[in-house]
């Protein structure tokens, strides 16, 4: 034996001892004492008394003895280390992974090398050491550091002392890499569905690649299977899911749904990607979902694309389609099929002159009504005068758009329009310090937006896929009063808008915005959409925002649309947020559109004491003067385990029916991903929510 300096320094086939002092008897046997530590492959064994046979290369240990490596510390009252055999065993051991965090204790704990270790009667947790809210009891278990992951057999689960689950074989993680494994179970209970009880067990494929199957357990429905598969490839990437119920209880039906999201990039700007979702019936979302944003959908898009793109051009294709889930929706007003659209893009510009062009060719396809083919182009030249906090850009351009059509009533027909449209744009920016010691920066910002386009009859026309949009400060500034090509207004008009904004000198934040806009027609418009009445308004609707962040914990955002020939509000949207910390919320938040809807939504995350949370929302139709949406969840963090309850009623059905549901999720820390918290599920269900940081997102 010699005297180590350190772990490293031990040869191949050595053991090396630090001793206080030693007594070697006749028969090559040594007793060491004095605080010893012997260096063992990547560790440190230490006691106050060891034994060390030369002949047999082993070490035995009477008493405490403990082993220290980077990943874990083991300790038991005897240990017994043998050499040739690379093996090092404790009775009565317990251990500690300092980097997980992680403890437990066992009968006996044998290493079969520094990243092997193998347990008997073992007592596992991720609980700090007096705490033991939770732990997993199991006859035998192996543990590879190197691989990551654990293996028990014969395991019992306790939380708070009590048996909640026991199972023959379980697989764990002891650090962050992924493996294969149960992950957080979820148990519920709606109307719809009965007791939903979700299990989630995740494959690690390969690195590149994994899958989830959930089975799904429904009491008034029977199981379902929902599967989730994701891969990463060199030059593609996508995810596979499938929902699939066989013989509906309540129905008798075979139900599912299927979602399929993929994109592949090739050498030299090439793009691949595509969407497809189908849905076996109508009223599968309504009955399988649990929340308003899943049950309200209308429409399933299905779509490929193939594409390239280079630096200043562009050219696209697509086949697309829609799977109509809404019963209610005629089928003379359900969306087109484009088989196939075509789009190429391109955009040159040299010195202050560019040259914008766009085209496309779509093929419109339906079971019902006028089909045919559609050719729209637009060809722009502007010129940009540009200084700094100034611009001008006229531009003049030319859009043409073929038609040919077959009309079950007229047969086969063609269309064209021709049309020139001129535009001048401009815009300055002033600026000013403002307030005590010129702290601030305050900005005046007009723009002007000139617009001509002749008239020309497209009562002959047919409507494929254009609207009239929202009115907005984007559509303020928009060439096009409608959106898609079936329909060019006809118009002589000047929008203006001017914008202010506050800003704070010393780092560039903005605490306040506000724009007030406003069209002009300087002529009467005749050009409309069938079943649209023009309103022959001389002006449009005046359009008005407002930002206001003036401190980090609070902000107001107002947008407000009123009709100055009436003197009647036409749309309005409030949302006000005040955040006194990262893990607490209180937002209020109000919409309105004329003869559509009137809404208003409550919000809170705020804790309640150390470790709980309340988070809840509710959503009511002051129109309908009914609920919308109600969300109450309470949230429990501890700190090797979480509990979440969460109580809702929402619309199911889009006859305005409504259905209660309560869920429960334990999630054992350690063992599993973290659950979803209720600030996601606020973050999909509230109107200008953002997620924010704090307890429960780590």
């Amino acid at each position: 034996a010699a005297a180590a300096s350190a772990p490293a320094a031990t040869e191949p086939g050595v053991l090396d001892f630090r001793v206080g002092r030693f007594h070697l008897d006749v028969d090559s046997t040594a007793e060491l004492g004095g605080r010893v530590e012997v260096n063992y492959d990547g560790g440190v064994l230490s006691a106050e008394r060891m034994f060390f046979d030369q002949a047999a290369q082993s070490v035995d240990v009477q008493g405490r003895a403990v082993y220290n490596n980077e990943d874990l510390s083991v300790f038991g009252e005897d240990a017994h280390l043998d050499h040739e055999a690379n093996s090092l065993s404790f009775s009565a051991a317990g251990f500690d992974m300092p980097k997980r965090p992680a403890r437990g204790s066992a009968e006996e704990i044998m290493l079969t090398d520094a990243r092997t270790m193998s347990l008997q009667d073992l007592r596992f947790t991720t609980c700090p050491e007096g705490d033991t809210d939770w732990e997993f009891i199991a006859r035998e278990v192996e543990m590879n550091m190197a691989q990551g992951y654990g293996t028990a057999r014969g395991v019992r689960f306790k939380f708070k002392h009590v048996p909640i689950f026991y199972t023959p074989y379980f697989t764990f993680p002891i650090d962050d890499r992924r493996k294969s494994g149960f992950l957080t179970p979820r148990l519920a209970e709606h109307e719809r569905t009965g007791l939903d009880i979700s299990v989630p067990y995740y494959f690690n494929l390969a690195p590149n690649y994994d899958l989830t199957l959930q089975p799904r357990y429904m009491s008034k429905r029977g199981v379902q299977l929902n599967s989730d598969f994701r891969y990463l490839l060199p030059h593609s990437n996508g995810e596979f899911g499938f929902e699939y119920l066989p013989n509906d209880d309540q129905t008798g039906e075979n139900r599912g749904y299927l979602n399929l999201q993929h994109e592949s990039l090739f050498g030299a700007g090439w793009q691949f990607t595509s969407g497809i979702e189908e849905v076996s019936d109508d009223a599968y979302f309504e009955d399988m979902g649990n929340s308003l944003s899943v049950t309200s959908q209308t429409h399933l898009n299905r779509f490929l694309d193939l594409g390239f793109y280079a630096q200043r051009w562009s050219v696209q294709s697509r086949f697309q389609n829609y799977q109509t889930i809404d019963t209610q929706i005629a089928p003379s007003d359900r969306p087109y099929e484009r088989v196939p659209q075509i789009l190429f893009e391109g955009l040159w510009s040299r010195h202050i002159v560019s040259f914008d062009s766009t085209s496309e060719l779509v093929n419109f396809d339906r079971d019902i009504g006028t089909t045919g083919w559609r050719f729209d182009s637009t060809q722009e030249v502007s010129l940009r005068f540009a200084r700094a906090g100034m611009y001008l850009t006229p531009a003049i351009a030319w859009r043409q758009t073929n038609y040919w059509v077959d009309d079950a009533a007229a047969g086969d027909q063609t269309f064209d329009r021709g049309l020139p449209i001129g535009s001048i744009d401009s815009g300055i920016q002033f600026e000013r310090p403002a307030g005590k010691q010129e702290r601030w920066i305050q900005t005046l910002e007009p723009r002007l937006l000139y617009v001509n386009v002749p008239y020309e009859d497209q009562t002959q026309l047919p409507v494929f896929d254009t609207i009239v949009p929202d009115f907005n400060l984007v559509q303020l500034f928009r060439k096009y009063q409608f959106v898609g090509p079936d329909r060019i207004a006809d118009t002589d008009q000047l929008s203006f808008g001017i914008t202010t904004r506050l800003i704070d000198g010393s780092d560039g934040a903005q605490k306040l915005s506000a724009t007030l806009g406003q069209t002009r027609y300087l002529n009467r418009q005749t050009v409309s959409l069938p079943d649209q009445v023009l309103s022959g308004a001389s002006a449009s609707d005046y359009l008005a925002e407002l930002g206001i962040s003036l401190s980090s914990k609070w902000n107001l955002d107002v947008g407000y649309q009123w009709n100055s020939e009436t003197d009647s509000r036409v749309r309005s949207e409030t949302r006000f947020e005040y955040r006194p910390q990262g893990d607490r919320l209180f937002g209020l938040g109000y919409r309105f559109r004329e003869g559509l809807l009137e809404q208003g939504d409550f919000s809170m995350v705020w804790p309640v004491g150390q470790s709980w949370r309340f988070i809840g929302q509710y959503s009511y139709s002051l129109l309908e003067s009914k609920p919308l949406e109600q969300f109450v969840g309470l949230a429990y963090e501890a700190c090797c385990w979480r509990i979440q309850l969460v109580g809702r009623r929402y619309i199911s059905r889009s006859t305005g029916q409504t259905e209660n549901g309560f869920s429960i999720q334990l999630e054992l820390k350690g063992l599993s991903q973290r659950s979803t918290t209720p600030e996601e599920m606020l973050d999909r269900g509230i109107l200008g929510y953002r997620r924010f940081g704090g307890a429960g997102n780590e």
